[in-house]
């Protein structure tokens, strides 16, 4: 007590009350100790802590990133089956018929007929189509087929299909060979033919199978490798954002009329090797030859006299 008799005020302690009670319950181990020990027992604690939350996170993160992973592979594989489920392409198939080359007819003109034939001239040449096609003609082409590079034993007429191919699939794909698939034929029923000269298939990449020949492949025949291979110089590729592609597919048969199921493409995909088929719109295709021993072919030109008739030798072959 000093002398005035005021006693000395008490010391503040050196924590607040209410820090002692959640250092207590937070950091027991630190509680009583003195402040120097126990601010470095709490930083202590502190570090630990955010290291292990640090880990906690970074170990989080790597669990979800393998998940991330592992998800993502199983989703890209179910869209690559996905992917290539079902057909590979498909095919729109049209037979071509702008501006034949020829037409073919399974009977010979009456006399009245060929009277009708010779008689026509430039100026009335509108009324050719529906005198042609009065009498069933079929038209048809013969420049590749008589193209001596084309090496076809029989230099008949050909029939042509226009096929375009196309496929939506993300994987690319190439088809690298067509073949004729269920081929049956029989002697060509046409005697008859008027030849004239036209251009088809436009824009469209060209192929011919010649039927004659014990295993007929599809040759090329545009300009550039014709009559050769068309598979050894060419290819097509599909998919993958390609273009689609276009065929003209000429088929000549010589002096037989064929029919066949469908052209088994082979395609080749990151899987493997495949084959699917392209039918003529779910029916056989047909084409016509023309008979070995012709009775009658006429020629038209731009020039007078517009009609001439060919000269038929023994044997069956024109001269004109």
């Amino acid at each position: 007590m000093s002398e005035t008799g005021t006693p000395p005020p008490e010391q503040e302690p050196l924590t607040p009350p209410l820090t002692d009670d959640v250092i207590t319950a937070v950091v027991p181990e630190a509680a009583g100790l003195e402040r120097r020990a126990r601010n470095r027992r709490i930083a202590v604690n502190l570090v630990c802590a955010a290291v292990l939350a640090g880990l906690g996170i970074f170990a989080t993160k790597i669990v979800d990133s393998l998940f991330a992973e592992h998800d993502a592979r199983v989703a890209s594989e179910a869209d690559d089956k996905v992917d290539r489920g079902g057909q590979a392409f498909t095919a729109t198939v049209r037979l071509d018929t702008e501006d034949p080359e020829a037409t073919l007819f399974d009977s010979p003109f009456s006399a009245e007929d060929r009277r009708t034939l010779l008689g026509m001239t430039l100026e009335n040449a509108d009324r050719l189509k529906p005198f042609m096609d009065a009498r069933h003609g079929r038209g048809v082409w013969y420049s590749v087929v008589s193209h001596p590079d084309m090496g076809v034993s029989y230099p008949g007429y050909s029939e042509a299909w226009l096929v375009d191919l196309i496929s939506d699939r993300q994987a690319g794909l190439v088809i690298n060979d067509l073949r004729v698939k269920g081929l049956s034929c029989t002697p060509a029923k046409a005697v008859a033919v008027i030849e004239r000269r036209g251009q088809g298939g436009g824009g469209y990449e060209g192929m011919l199978f010649d039927l004659t020949r014990s295993d007929p492949a599809a040759l090329i025949t545009a300009e550039k490798d014709f009559g050769k291979p068309f598979f050894a110089h060419r290819k097509i590729d599909l998919g993958n954002g390609a273009t689609p592609g276009g065929l003209r597919i000429e088929v000549t048969s010589g002096t037989r009329d064929c029919t066949w199921r469908a052209f088994e493409a082979t395609y080749v995909d990151s899987d493997g090797t495949h084959t699917q088929e392209i039918t003529n719109n779910g029916k056989a295709f047909r084409v016509h030859g023309i008979a070995e021993h012709r009775e009658q072919t006429f020629q038209l030109r731009p020039a007078v006299p517009f009609v001439t008739e060919c000269a038929i030798s023994p044997q069956g072959d024109p001269t004109c």
